[in-house]
């Protein structure tokens, strides 16, 4: 059961008044652990000469024509209540009561302070926006633009709902109702698809932990909101299918860029932020081969490429140039290489029906379903399809092609081309096949007789 006792620190005429909330043993994990006491103090805001404060009530001694005592006893009492009716319903919330909280109800009781600005959800996350450039990542200060531009967007849409919901959403007030209620509105309202959503739900929950680094209250059920992730079908080009749309004729310049993009990034393996970069000043002379090298973006690791037979046959048809971007602003080329590759895939009639996320006009929203694999395309399938491609041919081991994706563990470069467990075992089991082919011995056959030359 909660207590609450009054105490004094110091001696003299102006000597403080805290306020100790005593809540009782925390349950031990363990049974050979010693339950811990737990207990919170705070100042009153109050003062006293320390001559008139009784240790054994923890009020002030009376003094019958003392009205200065006898209203300070009846704050000290006031709040007494005031803190327990607050405490029982910050636990009913599911709120976590602390040191903050009581300092914060000690206010409140006497209307000394309002909510801080930042104590609301939409108000910090613009306050962790402009935070991110101090935040540190890969050795160096601050995100990456993309990294940047995504917590932006997430952060409108919590403005947005909180607009649609006519709601001003409190930090604390993030618990699995506004988790349901936030889900709804992103899939009825925006017609999100699932992965973006369960991603949403993920920095929502980063910008609240962030905030209670910075001592700010949050729900007791934070620790229950989770985003997700949904496994979405993942889409390659085949060796062959590349050579079907290097074969194909073209007579729009811009299609014939795009294929080019689109072999280069099939045989590098980089993300669009940087296959988009590469230019012949990336190209390094190595032990007398060549290589591309660059420092990722997103990852901050520098990578080495060989340039590969297929690559090199665009750079020397542009004079050892890459080709040229579609728009100065990357963005907006980024948009157009995707527009490009769907229409360069169309026409070299990439068609057969898969399953994958497209936009269905009707529905007015991104789904997943069976469609012809040309409007699967954009330009991630250059970085997969090159993991996917080589992964299958044995003469590459994995590693290889891991410090060329700069993927950092084995697990993250199979999960990403969608390799399932069995497919070690199928690897292992062509190897061992292979293996006890090669020791099987031919029969050893030994001429007896002639027949031929026997007289």
């Amino acid at each position: 059961m909660a207590t609450i006792k009054y105490l004094l620190q110091s001696k003299g005429e102006n000597a403080q008044i805290y306020l100790r909330l005593s809540l009782g043993r925390e349950k031990a994990t363990n049974k050979d652990d010693k339950p811990k006491f737990i207990s919170y103090k705070q100042k009153t805001g109050f003062t006293i000469n320390s001559k008139g404060w009784s240790d054994a009530t923890g009020l002030p001694i009376p003094k019958k024509d003392d009205t200065t005592i006898q209203n300070l006893t009846a704050d000290l009492r006031t709040l007494t209540k005031y803190v327990l009716d607050e405490l029982n319903k910050s636990s009913s919330k599911g709120i976590e009561v602390n040191s903050r909280w009581l300092k914060e109800t000690i206010s409140k009781c006497f209307d000394r302070v309002e909510l801080t600005e930042l104590e609301y959800l939409n108000n910090y996350g613009e306050f962790f926006l402009k935070q991110l450039k101090y935040k540190g990542s890969n050795n160096k200060i601050g995100v990456s633009r993309s990294t940047e531009k995504k917590y932006t967007t997430i952060v409108k849409k919590i403005n947005s709902f909180s607009t649609y919901k006519k709601t001003k959403y409190k930090i604390v007030d993030v618990d699995l109702k506004f988790r349901n209620e936030f889900i709804k509105y992103l899939s009825e309202h925006d017609k999100l698809m699932d992965n973006t959503i369960g991603r949403y739900l993920k920095v929502v929950k980063t910008i609240c932990l962030d905030a209670q680094k910075n001592d700010y209250e949050t729900n007791k059920q934070l620790k229950h909101f989770q985003g997700f992730t949904v496994k979405a079908p993942k889409i390659v080009l085949s060796f062959d299918e590349l050579e079907q749309i290097k074969r194909k004729e073209l007579v729009n310049n811009m299609h014939e860029i795009a294929r080019d993009w689109l072999i280069i990034g099939c045989y590098t393996g980089q993300r669009v932020s940087d296959l988009m970069r590469m230019n012949s000043s990336f190209i390094d002379r190595i032990h007398n081969f060549d290589f591309i090298v660059l420092e990722q973006i997103k990852t901050g690791k520098i990578v080495q490429i060989p340039v590969h037979n297929e690559v090199k046959q665009i750079l020397d048809k542009r004079n050892g140039e890459f080709p040229p971007l579609f728009n100065h602003s990357m963005e907006s080329n980024n948009v157009l290489f995707n527009r490009y590759l769907k229409q360069l895939c169309k026409i070299a009639e990439i068609e057969n029906i898969v399953e994958g996320n497209y936009f269905d006009e009707l529905k007015g929203r991104t789904i997943t379903g069976l469609t012809e694999k040309h409007n699967l395309i954009s330009s991630h399938i250059c970085r997969r399809s090159f993991a996917t491609n080589f992964y299958s041919d044995r003469k590459y081991p994995t590693p290889l092609l891991m410090n060329i994706t700069a993927h950092s563990t084995e697990k993250m470069f199979l999960e990403y081309i969608g390799k399932k467990p069995i497919d070690y075992g199928l690897q292992l089991a062509g190897i061992w096949s292979t293996e006890a082919l090669k020791e099987k011995k031919e029969p050893n056959l030994t001429v007896v007789k002639d027949a031929a030359n026997s007289n």
